[in-house]
């Protein structure tokens, strides 16, 4: 009995000492292991972006072909697109400053109205057009 108890006091004395010294262990390798890379943000990884800054940058593009989708135009209809698929981030067109203007409307409407349930989108107007469609159109055209 005595042997025993020896025996479970060294082991007492053992698991007091190992438990922290794993712990710190752990806390250690935790501490240098690196977090997941930080996903860019569009602003970080594009030139002039002004309005869709914090979107991924992962996510730029494919929202650009619902923009191009929803108005029924190509890249070229906001941007200036050079040799080499250069000149994006140019100001030079007038239908860019109007895009972002509207992104910002849009997500406007996203924001104020729950009734749509944050699904506003260009489409709602364009309907695959330029211009947005603010009447109906005659019926046979």
């Amino acid at each position: 009995m005595k042997h025993y108890r020896q025996s479970l006091r060294i082991l007492g004395l053992i698991v007091a000492i190992a438990a922290p010294v794993a712990l710190l262990t752990l806390w250690s390798i935790a501490q240098d292991t690196p977090s997941a890379p930080k996903e860019k943000t569009s602003k970080e990884q594009f030139k002039n972006i002004k309005v869709l800054k914090d979107l991924p940058a992962n996510k730029l593009i494919p929202v650009m072909h619902q923009f191009n989708d929803a108005l029924g135009v190509k890249c070229d209809f906001c941007h200036v697109i050079g040799p080499v698929h250069s000149g994006f981030e140019k100001d030079d067109k007038p239908a860019k400053d109007m895009a972002r203007k509207m992104i910002l409307m849009t997500k406007g409407i996203n924001k104020q109205q729950k009734l749509l349930g944050g699904q506003a989108t260009c489409f709602m107007c364009h309907h695959g057009s330029p211009e947005p469609q603010t009447q109906p159109k005659p019926e046979g055209k």
